[in-house]
């Protein structure tokens, strides 16, 4: 797998009151770990949401000697042009 990369995930949770969520797209073998420090406001959105579709640039962020695939986002982009509803 590669060390980082750019790909089209899915918020799968997102807590206000800590500003951090999780990420998850076909292509990556983990969840990817997001601090709001990472969320692109240029499109307007306020802050995150479960549900929704976004550009995450990430990292492998697995410290050495340990084992699996911790990843985490160096920048994420609400993408609204993707997203879906009811039916896609």
């Amino acid at each position: 797998m590669a060390a980082s990369g750019t790909t089209i995930g899915t918020v799968i949770r997102w807590d206000d009151d800590r500003g951090t969520g999780l990420i998850e797209a076909p292509d990556l073998p983990a969840q990817c770990w997001v601090d709001a420090s990472a969320v692109d406001h240029s499109t307007g959105a306020p802050a995150l949401r479960a549900g929704q579709v976004v550009e995450v640039t990430w990292t492998r962020d697995t410290p050495p000697g340990e084992s699996g695939d911790r990843l985490r986002a160096l920048r994420v982009r609400p993408r609204e042009d993707l997203q879906t509803g009811i039916g896609g």
